[in-house]
Protein backbone atom coordinates (compact mmCIF):
# COMPACT_ATOMS: atom_id res chain seq x y z
CA UNK A 1 0.00 0.00 0.00
CA UNK A 2 3.07 2.32 0.71
CA UNK A 3 4.57 1.72 -2.70
CA UNK A 4 1.19 2.25 -4.30
CA UNK A 5 0.56 6.19 -2.61
CA UNK A 6 3.99 6.82 -2.85
CA UNK A 7 3.44 5.78 -6.91
CA UNK A 8 0.15 7.82 -6.85
CA UNK A 9 1.53 10.97 -5.03
CA UNK A 10 4.51 10.98 -7.96
CA UNK A 11 2.49 11.13 -10.49
CA UNK A 12 -0.42 13.53 -9.32
CA UNK A 13 2.72 15.64 -8.47
CA UNK A 14 4.44 15.34 -11.66
CA UNK A 15 1.04 16.25 -13.61
CA UNK A 16 0.27 19.51 -11.44
CA UNK A 17 3.82 20.60 -11.91
CA UNK A 18 4.03 19.92 -15.48
CA UNK A 19 0.63 21.20 -16.11
CA UNK A 20 0.12 24.41 -14.33
CA UNK A 21 2.64 27.04 -13.90
CA UNK A 22 1.15 28.18 -10.62
CA UNK A 23 -0.43 25.50 -7.83
CA UNK A 24 -2.02 26.94 -4.66
CA UNK A 25 -1.91 24.87 -1.81
CA UNK A 26 -3.23 25.13 1.91
CA UNK A 27 -0.34 25.14 5.01
CA UNK A 28 -2.95 22.72 7.06
CA UNK A 29 -2.99 22.46 10.74
CA UNK A 30 -2.25 17.95 10.52
CA UNK A 31 -1.24 18.51 13.77
CA UNK A 32 -4.39 19.53 14.92
CA UNK A 33 -6.56 17.46 12.56
CA UNK A 34 -5.44 14.34 13.76
CA UNK A 35 -6.38 14.68 16.71
CA UNK A 36 -9.73 14.00 15.44
CA UNK A 37 -10.32 10.28 16.17
CA UNK A 38 -12.48 9.53 13.03
CA UNK A 39 -10.24 11.34 10.48
CA UNK A 40 -6.67 10.36 12.07
CA UNK A 41 -5.92 7.38 10.00
CA UNK A 42 -7.44 9.25 7.08
CA UNK A 43 -5.18 12.12 6.86
CA UNK A 44 -1.91 10.18 8.30
CA UNK A 45 -2.74 7.96 5.04
CA UNK A 46 -2.88 11.54 2.78
CA UNK A 47 0.96 12.08 3.26
CA UNK A 48 -0.11 15.72 3.04
CA UNK A 49 3.46 16.92 4.05
CA UNK A 50 5.05 14.63 1.17
CA UNK A 51 2.72 16.36 -1.58
CA UNK A 52 3.64 19.22 -0.46
CA UNK A 53 7.73 18.78 -0.84
CA UNK A 54 7.02 16.96 -4.34
CA UNK A 55 4.65 19.60 -5.99
CA UNK A 56 7.00 22.11 -4.58
CA UNK A 57 10.43 20.81 -5.88
CA UNK A 58 8.59 19.61 -9.05
CA UNK A 59 6.76 23.09 -9.88
CA UNK A 60 11.03 24.75 -9.62
CA UNK A 61 11.96 22.01 -12.31
CA UNK A 62 8.66 23.08 -14.45
CA UNK A 63 9.81 26.55 -14.11
CA UNK A 64 6.92 27.18 -12.05
CA UNK A 65 5.83 28.02 -8.36
CA UNK A 66 3.93 26.97 -5.44
CA UNK A 67 1.75 29.62 -3.83
CA UNK A 68 0.85 28.36 -0.12
CA UNK A 69 -1.87 29.85 1.34
CA UNK A 70 -1.79 31.07 5.04
CA UNK A 71 -3.51 28.45 7.75
CA UNK A 72 -5.93 31.03 8.56
CA UNK A 73 -7.60 31.26 4.98
CA UNK A 74 -10.75 30.84 5.32
CA UNK A 75 -11.01 29.04 2.21
CA UNK A 76 -14.26 26.65 2.75
CA UNK A 77 -16.18 29.39 4.48
CA UNK A 78 -15.45 32.22 1.99
CA UNK A 79 -18.52 32.77 -0.51
CA UNK A 80 -16.45 33.15 -3.92
CA UNK A 81 -19.37 34.76 -4.86
CA UNK A 82 -19.68 37.83 -2.97
CA UNK A 83 -16.88 37.02 -0.12
CA UNK A 84 -18.98 36.96 2.83
CA UNK A 85 -17.63 34.55 5.77
CA UNK A 86 -19.11 32.27 7.61
CA UNK A 87 -18.90 32.20 11.87
CA UNK A 88 -19.15 28.13 11.35
CA UNK A 89 -18.91 25.28 8.63
CA UNK A 90 -18.71 21.87 10.05
CA UNK A 91 -16.74 19.12 7.58
CA UNK A 92 -20.64 17.68 8.30
CA UNK A 93 -21.91 20.25 5.92
CA UNK A 94 -20.55 19.41 2.27
CA UNK A 95 -22.10 22.02 0.24
CA UNK A 96 -21.71 25.92 1.06
CA UNK A 97 -25.04 27.99 0.86
CA UNK A 98 -24.37 31.41 0.81
CA UNK A 99 -26.76 33.36 3.00
CA UNK A 100 -25.99 36.85 1.51
CA UNK A 101 -26.05 36.03 -2.15
CA UNK A 102 -27.83 32.78 -2.47
CA UNK A 103 -25.25 30.82 -4.14
CA UNK A 104 -25.01 27.06 -3.46
CA UNK A 105 -21.42 24.82 -4.48
CA UNK A 106 -19.93 21.86 -3.20
CA UNK A 107 -17.70 22.70 -0.17
CA UNK A 108 -15.07 21.72 -1.71
CA UNK A 109 -15.63 23.89 -5.38
CA UNK A 110 -15.75 26.68 -3.08
CA UNK A 111 -12.25 26.55 -1.87
CA UNK A 112 -10.85 25.67 -4.87
CA UNK A 113 -12.11 28.83 -6.29
CA UNK A 114 -11.27 31.01 -3.27
CA UNK A 115 -7.71 29.41 -3.61
CA UNK A 116 -7.76 30.08 -7.50
CA UNK A 117 -8.76 33.73 -6.47
CA UNK A 118 -6.15 34.01 -3.42
CA UNK A 119 -3.25 32.71 -5.92
CA UNK A 120 -3.94 35.15 -8.80
CA UNK A 121 -4.15 37.96 -6.20
CA UNK A 122 -0.48 36.71 -4.76
CA UNK A 123 0.19 36.60 -8.99
CA UNK A 124 -1.13 39.96 -9.42
CA UNK A 125 0.74 41.75 -6.92
CA UNK A 126 4.49 40.58 -7.16
CA UNK A 127 4.62 42.91 -10.21
CA UNK A 128 4.59 42.32 -14.04
CA UNK A 129 3.71 38.69 -14.94
CA UNK A 130 2.13 36.80 -18.08
CA UNK A 131 -0.56 34.76 -18.34
CA UNK A 132 1.36 31.30 -18.24
CA UNK A 133 3.88 31.55 -15.12
CA UNK A 134 6.57 29.59 -17.00
CA UNK A 135 6.21 32.51 -19.67
CA UNK A 136 5.24 30.14 -22.94
CA UNK A 137 2.78 32.61 -23.83
CA UNK A 138 5.13 35.82 -24.59
CA UNK A 139 5.85 36.49 -27.92
CA UNK A 140 9.66 37.79 -28.66
CA UNK A 141 9.43 41.47 -30.07
CA UNK A 142 11.12 41.57 -33.40
CA UNK A 143 13.31 43.88 -32.47
CA UNK A 144 14.78 41.77 -29.98
CA UNK A 145 17.51 39.12 -30.39
CA UNK A 146 17.14 35.41 -30.09
CA UNK A 147 19.26 33.03 -29.48
CA UNK A 148 21.34 31.25 -32.24
CA UNK A 149 23.29 28.06 -31.90
CA UNK A 150 26.69 28.73 -33.02
CA UNK A 151 28.46 26.35 -35.00
CA UNK A 152 31.84 25.37 -33.77
CA UNK A 153 34.66 27.23 -36.19
CA UNK A 154 32.10 29.80 -37.18
CA UNK A 155 32.29 33.17 -35.57
CA UNK A 156 28.63 34.75 -33.77
CA UNK A 157 26.02 32.06 -33.79
CA UNK A 158 27.29 30.29 -36.82
CA UNK A 159 26.59 33.39 -39.37
CA UNK A 160 29.57 34.06 -41.65
CA UNK A 161 30.38 37.01 -42.83
CA UNK A 162 28.51 39.29 -39.86
CA UNK A 163 29.60 41.52 -36.86
CA UNK A 164 28.66 41.01 -32.88
CA UNK A 165 25.82 42.83 -32.19
CA UNK A 166 26.76 45.84 -30.08
CA UNK A 167 27.09 45.51 -26.70
CA UNK A 168 28.03 41.75 -27.00
CA UNK A 169 31.64 40.12 -27.09
CA UNK A 170 32.45 38.02 -29.81
CA UNK A 171 33.48 34.38 -28.50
Amino acid sequence: MAEQRKDGLHKLTTRLAAEFGTVVIEDLHIAGMVKNRRLARHIADASFGEFRRQVEYKARWHGGRVIVADRWFASSKTCSGCGAVKAKLPLSERSYACAACGIVLDRDVNAAVNLAEYGNRQVAGSGPETENGRGADRKTTSGSQVAVKRQPGTPHGGKTGTAAPQGTAAA
